[in-house]
């Protein structure tokens, strides 16, 4: 929480004190492409939500977009951020592309309206296992988990371990050891199984979960012909793909484009990487997604896409809207490329 602070403090600066209009011209570059998981009212917050970062309200979506164009940003498709950056087309507005990862239904229920009523394009990234229930959600299971339980058995080779999560603060201290714990001391197959089994245990089924949560084929087909709408790849399983060996790395970014092609009728052209941080994916993965034919792929980031891009569109940044950060003041900021810049100590890029 602290640092949810100090970060909407140095965000607020920038805004309040003109730092973001000065730095614009100068920073700023050719737009940026927005980052979304979620979109749906606000639920009560009861003190424990690990996950509400990725979730937004259609209201403040809707803010924002009204904003944007008001600000004399242009909403474009990520076709037309590849043609930009390649210099097929010369586009004198500042750009702004709109993401949304996972294929959340409720982006169907409460985010396309918005975009459809203002014209704004869109691409939702899509991993054909959440889709079709070989793959969850589980940093969501694993919420539900500590969530419904005062207590819970955690088994080990060295005996089970026993977490007391009766308190939210407990609950929260809880939840992000076993994240870090799941991300890093444990390789994709086993942190999937560990999630597995704890829902299966307390009589939680993670596949329902997947269903009720991510669109059907038929509803992602149907959004594949919105004119507005991008359909693009997201991996199969929602793997970290720097944390798998080679071949299965390059498997799951290929592969997902052959499914989606096979049950949309259209090939994507465009990639996300799962997490997309540097230790999720890196120069490696980078070349994969160029190697399998996709046109862009972009990461998680932090940053504004600049003329220098044009030799990296496959290690894209992103600009993610937080759910901690829903107020107009922020992203302004972070879209003056001001603090991407002061993050990567100075440099335009950050493509390692």
């Amino acid at each position: 929480m602290t640092g949810h602070w100090l970060n909407k403090a140095a965000l607020g600066s920038i805004y309040f004190f003109g730092l973001s209009t000065l730095a614009r011209p100068i920073f700023g570059g050719m737009g940026a492409i927005l980052m979304l998981h979620r979109v749906r009212p606000t639920e009560v917050d009861d003190g424990f939500a690990p996950n509400a970062h990725l979730q937004v309200t259609p209201k403040f979506l809707e803010r924002i977009v009204v904003s944007l164009a008001r600000a004399g940003f242009a909403f474009v498709s990520m076709d037309e951020v590849a043609a930009r950056l390649s210099g097929e087309s010369a586009g004198r507005s500042d750009f702004i592309a709109v993401t949304l990862d996972d294929g959340y239904r409720d982006n169907l229920e409460y985010a396309v309206p918005i975009f459809q009523t203002h014209k704004v394009p869109y691409t939702i990234y899509v991993a054909p296992g959440l889709i079709d229930g070989k793959a969850e959600l589980w940093w969501e299971d694993l919420e539900a988990v500590i969530r419904r339980r005062s207590s819970f058995l955690l088994e080990s080779p060295k005996g089970n371990i026993r977490f007391e999560v009766g308190s939210a603060s407990e609950k929260r201290q809880t939840y992000a050891e076993l994240l870090a714990f799941l991300t890093t001391k444990v390789d994709e197959d086993e942190q999937r199984r560990i999630v597995r089994h704890l829902n299966w245990q307390r009589g939680f089924d993670p596949v329902a979960r997947c269903r009720e949560e991510i669109m059907g084929w038929a509803e992602i087909g149907g959004l594949a012909e919105d004119p507005l709408c991008t359909i693009g790849a997201h991996t199969i399983h929602h793997f970290a793909l720097a944390r798998l060996e080679a071949e299965r790395a390059a498997d799951e970014i290929e592969q997902s484009a052959r499914i989606i092609e096979l049950e949309t009728g259209k090939r994507p052209r465009h990639f996300a990487y799962p997490y997309g941080y540097p230790a999720a994916a890196g120069p490696r993965e980078f070349a994969m997604a160029k190697a399998a034919g996709f046109a862009t792929a972009v990461t998680t980031r932090h940053g504004v896409v600049t003329a220098a891009h044009g030799e990296h569109m496959h290690a894209l940044p992103r600009i993610s809207l937080n759910g901690h950060f829903q107020q107009r003041p922020y992203l302004y900021a972070m879209l003056s490329g001001l603090p991407a810049r002061l993050a990567n100590r100075g440099q335009a890029l950050n493509v390692g």
